[in-house]
C-alpha cells in the first residue's frame, strides 16, 4: 500500500472517529434521530451519509488548499473574529457536555457489568476520567484512533449477526420515544449538524497527511461511506427490536444480550473503553482550551471538570443525548450551511493564523501575515 492510500485510510479513520463516539456505537443516537421514524429513518441515514461525505470533502479540500493547521485558521476567515470567537466558545461548552455524556454512558455500562448503583458508577468514571486528564496521557488519543476501525467492524459484524439469527417477529414501531423533530429529513440535518462541530475541529489538524487534493476528497468520501454503512446496520437492528429496547440506556447491548450473553458482555467492554477514551479525549480538549484562555493549570481544570460534570452526568446517557445534541444541532446547522456555501466559492484569503501578533491579539480575518 503506497503512502497516498495509507493517508486516505488514516484521515478517513480520524474523520470517522470524530463521529462514531459512544452515542453512535451504543445505538442511542441512531434510535433518537432515525429509528423512531420507521422506514424514513433509513432514508435519513442515507441523506446524513451523503452530507457527511460532502462535508468531509469540503473541509479537507480547504485544509489542503490553504494549508490550514488548526481550528482558528479555519473558522476565523469564514465567520470573522466576533462570530468565530462565539463559535469557539460554544464549541468549548460542547466539549464539556461531551465529557459529561461519555461519563454517563461509561457509568451505565460499569453499573451493568458490576451491579453497583448507577450514580456511584458515574462518579467513579468521572474520577477516573479526571485522573487521566491530570496525568496528561496524550497517547490515549492514539488509542482512540486505533479503536475506531475495530469498533466500526464490531458494529457491522454484530449487527449482521443479530439480524441473521433473530427468530422472533419484529415489533411494530410506535411513538414510544418522543421525537426530536417532526420528520426524518430535519432530524437527519440536525444529526449531521451537531456532529460537524467536533468533526471540523478534528479535520483541521490533519493537514500533514494531505499531500494531494485526491487524498482529501477520497478520505472525505470514505469516511462518510463507513459511517453510513455502520449506521444502517445499527438502525436495522433497533428497528427489529423496537420498541422493546427503546427504553434502554444502551439499546445495542440490551439487544445483543438477548442473542448471546457472552457477546453482549464482550461488546460492553469494548463500548466502555470507547466511552472512556472519548471522555478523556474531550477532557484533554477542554483542559487545553481553558489553559489557552485563562492559563489555569490542567490539574485544577481536571478537578473542576469532574466536580461540575459528574452531577450533569447523573441525568442519564439517553436524556443528555436527547437534550444537548439537538440543541447544538442548531449551531452546527448554521456552521454546516456556511461551510458548504463558502466551500463552493473561490478560496478564501489566507487569514488569521493562530499565532498572536506582538500585541497579543488574534489578527482579524483577511489580514496579511507578516
Amino acid at each position: 500500500m503506497n503512502e497516498e492510500r495509507r493517508n486516505i485510510f488514516r484521515v478517513a479513520g480520524i474523520y470517522a472517529a470524530s463521529i462514531t463516539g459512544a452515542g453512535f456505537a451504543s445505538g442511542q443516537e441512531i434510535l433518537q434521530f432515525f429509528s423512531i421514524y420507521r422506514a424514513g429513518g433509513f432514508y435519513g441515514i442515507l441523506l446524513a451519509g451523503i452530507l457527511f461525505s460532502v462535508l468531509g470533502c469540503t473541509v479537507l479540500t480547504r485544509v489542503y488548499r490553504e494549508r490550514i493547521r488548526n481550528y482558528e485558521e479555519f473558522i476565523l476567515p469564514v465567520f470573522g473574529w466576533r462570530i468565530g470567537w462565539l463559535i469557539e466558545t460554544a464549541a468549548t461548552v460542547f466539549i464539556f457536555c461531551m465529557y459529561s455524556i461519555m461519563t454517563a454512558g461509561a457509568g451505565d455500562i460499569l453499573a451493568q457489568l458490576t451491579g453497583i448503583p448507577s450514580r456511584i458508577a458515574v462518579f467513579i468514571m468521572g474520577a477516573i476520567g479526571a485522573f487521566l486528564v491530570m496525568t496528561d496521557i496524550r497517547g490515549i488519543t492514539v488509542l482512540s484512533s486505533a479503536l475506531t476501525p475495530v469498533l466500526i467492524a464490531g458494529i457491522i459484524i454484530t449487527g449482521l449477526y443479530v439480524i441473521i439469527l433473530k427468530d422472533s417477529p419484529a415489533f411494530s414501531v410506535s411513538g414510544y420515544v418522543s421525537r426530536i423533530t417532526d420528520n426524518w429529513l430535519f432530524s437527519s440535518l440536525l444529526y449531521v449538524s451537531y456532529n460537524s462541530i467536533l468533526a471540523v475541529m478534528v479535520l483541521c489538524s490533519v493537514q500533514p497527511y494531505l499531500k494531494t487534493r485526491r487524498t482529501a476528497v477520497a478520505a472525505g468520501i470514505l469516511g462518510g461511506a463507513a459511517l453510513t454503512l455502520a449506521a444502517l446496520v445499527i438502525n436495522a437492528v433497533i428497528f427489529l427490536f423496537y420498541p422493546s429496547a427503546a427504553d434502554r440506556e444502551i439499546p445495542i447491548i440490551d439487544i445483543l444480550q438477548r442473542i448471546s450473553l457472552s457477546a453482549g458482555k464482550l461488546y460492553s467492554v469494548l463500548l466502555w473503553l470507547a466511552m472512556l477514551v472519548s471522555a478523556v479525549t474531550s477532557g484533554f480538549c477542554f483542559a487545553d482550551r481553558i489553559y489557552s484562555l485563562f492559563r489555569l493549570d490542567k490539574s485544577i481544570t481536571a478537578m473542576v471538570l469532574c466536580i461540575f460534570a459528574a452531577p450533569l452526568s447523573t441525568l442519564g446517557f439517553s436524556r443528555l443525548i436527547s437534550v444537548i445534541y439537538p440543541a447544538y444541532g442548531w449551531l452546527g446547522l448554521f456552521m454546516l450551511i456556511v461551510i458548504l456555501i463558502t466551500g463552493l466559492k473561490k478560496p478564501l484569503p489566507v487569514s488569521g493564523r493562530s499565532r498572536r501578533d506582538e500585541r497579543g491579539k488574534i489578527p482579524k480575518a483577511g489580514a496579511e501575515q507578516s
